[in-house]
């Protein structure tokens, strides 16, 4: 390709700090362009102190980048296991009053949270608690001004007083609320996870093993209802 007097105008134009000036503005230059990096002549890895050792910077950025995947990755294996941990202890229970239990004083132990609690709608004007002082029924309408067209509901930074967190509303600062579909058999309800931490839960959260545990939930709490329909 032929250069013409304009380019090499330009080019003759541009000094280093030119150059270093367009790289600042541009960290992931090097990043977008890499068959940039094969026509470069790297200075070796001790060549001056005014030199930077790019090689070993790129090896140091990488490792970085590298604990950073390793401790992500471990922490979403934990969150893994400590979901199945509780979906196990779920469905241990062989009433619906144990379930509840379980729900309320297990699974607070086994996801490291503060409070957990499932409520249905039921023809109360307001929410109703338990003797526990946790959630049990939730006037009508009550998930879907919580939810709106959500499955989940994830929310960091909340404010104390909530009653929908129980005898847990004044420590609770971020939620995580799943809903719990309806049968013929049941009303719609919540899956309710609190946690004094306001980063445990948070929107940039993936949704999927809170999802999961609410369909077990929800399979679980239909289970017993039609149970006690049958009993009766």
């Amino acid at each position: 390709m032929t250069t013409n007097s304009r380019d090499k105008h330009v080019c003759n134009d541009l000094g280093d700090n030119d150059i270093i000036a367009y790289l600042k503005k541009h960290p992931d230059f090097f990043v977008q362009n890499p068959n940039i990096l094969e026509v470069m002549e790297l200075p070796a890895r001790y060549s001056g102190e005014q030199i930077v050792d790019l090689q070993h910077e790129a090896l140091k950025r990488l490792r970085a980048k590298q604990d950073v995947l390793v401790d992500n990755s471990r922490t979403n294996m934990s969150i893994q296991t400590a979901t199945h941990e509780a979906v196990l202890a779920m469905m241990e229970a062989r009433s619906l009053d144990e379930f509840i239990g379980i729900v309320q004083d297990e699974l607070p132990v086994l996801l490291d949270i503060d409070m957990a609690a499932v409520a249905l709608e039921g023809a109360v004007e307001a929410i109703d608690m338990s003797a526990d002082g946790m959630p049990v029924l939730l006037p009508s309408g009550e998930v879907q001004n919580r939810l709106g067209d959500s499955d989940v509901r994830l929310i960091a930074s909340v404010e104390g007083g909530d009653h929908l967190f129980g005898a847990a509303r004044d420590l609770v600062r971020s939620v995580a609320l799943a809903r719990l579909y309806p049968s013929e058999v049941m009303p719609t309800g919540l899956l309710i996870l609190g946690a004094r931490d306001e980063n445990m839960f948070h929107p940039h959260q993936g949704t999927e093993l809170i999802t999961f545990m609410a369909r077990v939930a929800e399979i679980l709490v239909e289970k017993w209802l039609e149970q006690g329909e049958l009993d009766d």
